[in-house]
């Protein structure tokens, strides 16, 4: 039995899976006259986009900055705090780059431009977070293209860590749910993108020149060390524990056959903010148009909350970390 609760029933059905069965249909079509502003949403915007990432990584930098220098500068009560929030606040930017590398995963950075998307889309957001952008690409790209298979990766993990059985009654019981889980999880997801010592030797050496090297020239070897702790702490510790509440949060299979019914919108205050940084909360329309880049997603999820009654009715909202986002009685596509 996996940890955080029994075998659900999608696990006991992924065992005789076969191998080629069809990915999940789409589920939905847009009322036509609705498709002219789809289509012009998929406009990318690569200086807005590498901007976006520039602030996350200023942002992420001045906090293990401040954290540092409050370490080795006030009492360790004064500091305590600071730290703490330094971490949060470092783990929220963290993912916010990692959102941003999932959209170069689909060259929503610049399309026209696939080799300046690849490009910053590394040095921005991939270096500080650890990842490697062509192997989340093959990933995230077969979680897209084979949707519910045994070969879409993310239901893999749903089902090895039993995602959809997480307990949402309480802050209590759902932070025991991810604890129990954020182990493996971070375990299988190094080995689905393929991270090595190559991989963590550059994270570690981008972090050492952006964080340490200054925090050291501002407040000495004590500063650079706190600096450097408050960092890796966000890199190591919590970045997984907010990934893992963020995947959790995306989808429910097994009840579902169409990408549309299985596919969550995460649009509450602390998750927009914290949990899924960049409009990632936005995943149905992610998911029915994986071309819309992160600027244009919140825009055309309200366009169609307020013009297509069918979106409307049968999206699986959830405004909250804690709501289950039940289905709401999906009906037959257009």
């Amino acid at each position: 039995m996996l940890p955080g609760g029994p075998m659900t029933t999608y696990q006991t059905r992924s065992v005789a899976q076969p191998e080629d069965e069809k990915p999940y249909r789409k589920g939905y079509r847009p009322l036509p006259e609705l498709r002219a502003e789809i289509a012009a949403a998929h406009r990318t915007r690569p200086v807005l986009t590498a901007g976006c990432a520039a602030l996350d990584v200023l942002v992420a930098v001045s906090a293990a900055l401040a954290c540092g220098w409050a370490l080795v500068s006030v009492s360790l009560w004064a500091s305590a705090p600071l730290a703490l929030a330094g971490c949060v606040l470092v783990t929220r930017q963290l993912r916010a780059l990692e959102n941003l590398t999932h959209e170069a995963s689909h060259y929503n950075w610049a399309r026209r431009h696939r080799r300046w998307n690849d490009v910053l889309g590394l040095l921005l957001a991939g270096l500080p977070t650890g990842g490697r952008l062509s192997a989340y690409r093959e990933s995230h790209l077969r979680h897209h293209g084979r949707f519910g298979t045994a070969e879409d990766p993310d239901r893999r993990r749903y089902a090895e860590l039993d995602l959809e059985g997480m307990r949402r009654s309480s802050a209590a019981a759902f932070a025991a749910s991810v604890l129990s889980r954020v182990v493996r999880y971070q375990i299988g997801w190094l080995s689905e993108v393929r991270s090595d010592l190559s991989v963590t030797a550059a994270m570690l050496l981008w972090s050492v020149t952006l964080v340490a090297v200054p925090a050291g020239l501002a407040a000495g070897p004590a500063g650079a060390v706190a600096a450097e702790a408050v960092w890796l702490v966000s890199a190591f510790l919590a970045l997984p524990v907010l990934r893992l509440v963020a995947e959790a949060d995306e989808h429910i299979y097994s009840d579902c056959d169409t990408v549309f019914d299985a596919t969550i919108s995460n649009v509450g205050l602390l998750q927009r903010v914290l949990v899924h940084p960049h409009a990632d909360g936005y995943h149905t329309v992610h998911h029915l148009w994986p071309g819309i880049p992160h600027h244009a997603l919140r825009r055309t999820h309200h366009m169609l909350m307020e013009r297509d009654p069918e979106y409307a009715r049968r999206i699986r909202i959830r405004r909250g970390v804690l709501d289950t986002a039940r289905a709401r009685g999906a009906t037959p596509a257009r």
